[in-house]
């Protein structure tokens, strides 16, 4: 068995060495959103919003939140086709919104590329158990009916009387 010659060796451990130092350093250089990112999303009506943080130091990026829904208890959570693309820069909040109220769901997710937004029970979407207020324009006239039906049966208790 004959031995490799010693500058073939040499040019494939140099090759090996580029490689890896050219695969550890796009790792390093390319942006990614979910170490970078952090996501509060809340309900009211149907409106899906929040903030975006982005931490200090993180290079500018272009990302895309995406709405995520889950359909039931079973099933987990899948994509609802609702999305918005966002620049972002290193150290701010970047607020989002999403109108959901053509969705049907348990729970939503707002979710950026490799990582996970909160879940936002559906029931927390609904507005809460309100009385709304009757009008001013429609509490005037029948409060003014009711005062003058009282003095009209006043008056004729008082007339029986006597």
């Amino acid at each position: 068995m004959k031995p490799r010659p010693a500058a073939n060796t040499r040019s494939f451990r140099r090759a090996v060495r580029l490689l890896v130092l050219a695969t550890a350093g796009a790792a390093l250089l390319t942006p990614t959103a979910s170490a970078s990112t952090h996501i509060v999303a809340r309900c009211a009506g149907d409106v899906l919003s929040g903030t975006m943080h982005v931490s200090r130091g993180s290079p500018s990026a272009r990302v895309q939140l995406a709405v995520l829904a889950k359909r039931n208890r079973q099933s987990g959570f899948t994509s609802t086709g609702m999305s918005t693309w966002m620049n972002v820069d290193g150290g701010r909040s970047y607020p989002f919104r999403f109108d959901i109220g053509r969705l049907s769901a348990m729970a939503y997710r707002v979710d950026p590329p490799g990582d996970h937004g909160n879940t936002v029970p559906a029931a927390s979407c609904a507005p809460g158990h309100q009385v709304p207020e009757a009008p001013l324009a429609l509490l005037l006239p029948v409060s003014v009916l009711g005062l003058a039906g009282l003095l009209f049966a006043r008056r004729r208790r008082l007339s029986a009387e006597s």
